[in-house]
């Protein structure tokens, strides 16, 4: 199984504090999110991380090329 690795080339695993950018509109911000599960990619589809942001919200990021962790996983935040 291939590793997912973000932006900086920092692995991506379960448990991970994440930071991803975000777009509404003309505003841009990031976002924390705390990974559950990652997903891989295959010939066909792009890696996929699921996690919930730090508004309970379930999230699903597929361009991990944006992505950055924040808190690996073990390390205190």
């Amino acid at each position: 199984m291939s590793q997912v690795l973000d932006f900086v080339g920092r692995v991506i695993k379960a448990g991970c504090s994440i930071v991803y950018p975000v777009r509404r509109g003309s505003d841009m911000r990031l976002h924390r999110m705390q990974v559950q599960q990652v997903v891989p990619g295959d010939g066909d589809r792009p890696p996929q991380i699921t996690g919930f942001n730090s508004d309970g919200r379930r999230v699903n990021v597929q361009n991990v090329n944006n992505v950055v962790v924040a808190v690996p996983l073990g390390d205190p935040e």
